[in-house]
């Protein structure tokens, strides 16, 4: 005789302890998805081109460390020279124009665009750009300390973000490159 044989009703009672837990899990994951489903904010971030690469899992998490900021016409939401704060944007409606410390405009900014990445890489620089809003904005803020936990957390979801970052970067200096080789260009006339 096995002594540590469960009598037939725990068996039953543990079966029933799995489909109430499956139950459950359904229920929050439907919640969550028609939570999420009828938040504006939420469908603004998931039609970002970056986001629909996500599974909507990650897609809820991602948004759940973003906190959601509005900016009115006319302010200044950050100004060339002054320090860091480890913040990247990602904007959802809006422009925002973009100015040198000399206040030569030369971007602007829409819906997907993204600013405050080496801010959020590297939070002991300073803004090298004055941003001013043209036009209402609202935008997700991921803050680098929330990040640096989600890495720890979900590091899948911190890896895709991660390679989101780098195509920013790598698309960043080849616009670098491109407007050094016109520059070239330009001063000496083609000629090497």
């Amino acid at each position: 005789m096995n002594i540590f044989k469960l009598p037939s009703s725990y068996k039953k009672e543990e079966e029933e302890n799995k489909m109430n837990i499956n139950i459950i899990e359904a229920t929050r994951t439907s919640v969550e998805t028609s939570l999420m489903a009828s938040n504006k904010d939420f469908l603004d971030f998931y039609e970002l081109p970056f986001v629909q690469d996500m599974d909507k899992e990650h897609a809820v998490t991602l948004f759940g460390c973003m906190k959601l900021v509005s900016f009115a016409q006319g302010e200044v939401i950050y100004r060339a020279g002054e320090a860091s704060v480890g913040k990247m944007h990602i904007m959802l409606e809006g422009k925002v124009i973009v100015t040198s410390e000399s206040g030569y405009k030369y971007s602007s900014l829409r819906q997907g665009g993204v600013f405050g990445l080496f801010s959020f890489l590297d939070d002991k620089r300073t803004h090298s750009a004055t941003l001013t809003v043209e036009r209402d904005v609202r935008v997700l803020v991921l803050e680098r300390s929330l990040f640096d936990l989600m890495a720890l957390e979900e590091p899948k979801l911190a890896n895709q973000w991660l390679r989101f970052m780098f195509s920013l970067l790598s698309k960043k200096a080849l616009e670098m490159e491109i407007e050094y080789a016109n520059i070239h260009n330009f001063a000496f006339g083609g000629k090497v």
